[in-house]
């Protein structure tokens, strides 16, 4: 028994090598400058028509931060699984919580790794409530918060400083959230987010 173990590593080795040597962890802190579209802040009563939903667009600027998980190298050609979040509080806000898989270049003797990535996850948002009620038509106040499942397309370029320290020197991406609420009385439960960081990277 002891001997087929023997032999079974010895063939397995070879072909383990390169995906064990791929498992680099890199954790990074970032920017999350973000711009949203189409966010529903509130229902505002106007007489015959009743309420009619309202919608706004704005930036946010707050921290992120990640870890992606090499999964195999394939030559230059680095693919990872990612996992990431970025916040920024207070009534005009929006937190996010994403996952997916990101495609990196590392060529040798140049230090910039371009990237491409791909992932999904969710989006809380929160503006100032502009609701008014049908007696008086007061602003309600507050703050109004909505729940995406949104998804995004994210590239960018990472230049190394340092053997286990890179720049973010850009990073930028575009995508879509669906309000798990369903159908406004727009017709629409989508938003749209464009985001544009920079940070750090560490690996280990």
């Amino acid at each position: 028994m002891t001997r087929i173990l023997r032999l079974a590593l010895l063939v397995a080795a070879p072909l383990l090598t390169p995906v064990l040597r791929a498992q680099i962890i890199s954790a990074y802190v970032t920017s999350a400058n973000t711009h949203l579209s189409n966010v529903q802040t509130g229902s505002v009563y106007s007489g015959a028509a009743g309420y009619q939903n309202q919608f706004t667009s704005y930036w946010t600027s707050g921290i992120g931060g990640g870890v992606t998980l090499g999964i195999l190298p394939i030559g230059p050609v680095r693919l990872g699984f990612d996992v990431r979040g970025s916040t920024k509080p207070g009534t005009t806000g929006a937190d996010t919580a994403f996952a997916g898989l990101k495609l990196g270049l590392k060529a040798p003797l140049i230090p910039i790794k371009p990237y491409v990535q791909v992932s999904g996850g969710y989006v809380a948002t929160r503006t100032v409530n502009v609701s008014t009620s049908s007696i008086g038509g007061n602003a309600v106040g507050g703050t109004f918060t909505n729940q995406y499942a949104a998804y995004e397309v994210l590239g960018g370029v990472d230049f190394k400083l340092i053997p286990f320290v890179d720049l973010r020197a850009v990073e930028v991406g575009f995508g879509k959230g669906y309000n798990v609420g369903g159908l406004t009385a727009s017709g629409t439960s989508s938003m749209t987010l464009f985001t544009i960081n920079t940070g750090l990277v560490v690996h280990f």
